[in-house]
C-alpha cells in the first residue's frame, strides 16, 4: 500500500521546477505517460518527453531566479519570477491547484489545474489560463468590502 499524496509538497517541488526551468527534473513529478491537456486551446501532451519539450521551447521564459515575498489571499508565499501557488486541494489521487502566473511580459493570469495522480506523480492534468483583468465599475456597488 502506498503513502496518501502529499499535494502540497507535489506541487511546491513541480513549481520549483517551472521556476528555475529545471527541466531534467519533471520525472520526478510526472509519469513517464502522463498526459497534459489544455482545453482552451485543444492541445494535448502526452508523455513526459512532449510535456517536457513544451515548457523547454517555451519562447522568452526569462532567467531571473530572484525570489520575493508576496502576499496572497491573506498568507505570505514565495514568488518565484513565474509561478506563485495560491492553493492546493486535494485529496486521494486527485487534486486541484491555483497557481498565479507572471508572465515575462509583466502579464498575471491564473492556472486552474484539475489533476490526477498514479503513485504520487502527475498522470492526468488539465490545465485552464485565463489573464487578471480589472473589475467593472458598474459591480461596485454590490461587491462585498
Amino acid at each position: 500500500m502506498t503513502a496518501p499524496a502529499d499535494h502540497r509538497r507535489l506541487f511546491e517541488g513541480f513549481s520549483s521546477v517551472l521556476n528555475r526551468h529545471a527541466w531534467d527534473r519533471l520525472g520526478q513529478y510526472f509519469e513517464a505517460d502522463a498526459e497534459m491537456v489544455y482545453p482552451q486551446s485543444q492541445e494535448r501532451f502526452s508523455g513526459l518527453a512532449n510535456i517536457q519539450a513544451q515548457y523547454e521551447l517555451y519562447p522568452n521564459l526569462g532567467t531571473d531566479m530572484t525570489e520575493v515575498e508576496d502576499v496572497v489571499g491573506g498568507t505570505t508565499y514565495a514568488l518565484t519570477p513565474m509561478y506563485t501557488i495560491v492553493g492546493i486541494e486535494g485529496t486521494g489521487d486527485r487534486g486541484t491547484a491555483v497557481i498565479r502566473v507572471r508572465y515575462p511580459d509583466e502579464t498575471r493570469w491564473w492556472a486552474i489545474l484539475l489533476y490526477e495522480l498514479r503513485d504520487g506523480r502527475i498522470s492526468r492534468a488539465r490545465v485552464f489560463f485565463a489573464p487578471e483583468f480589472e473589475a467593472p465599475e458598474w459591480r461596485a456597488p454590490f461587491r462585498g468590502s
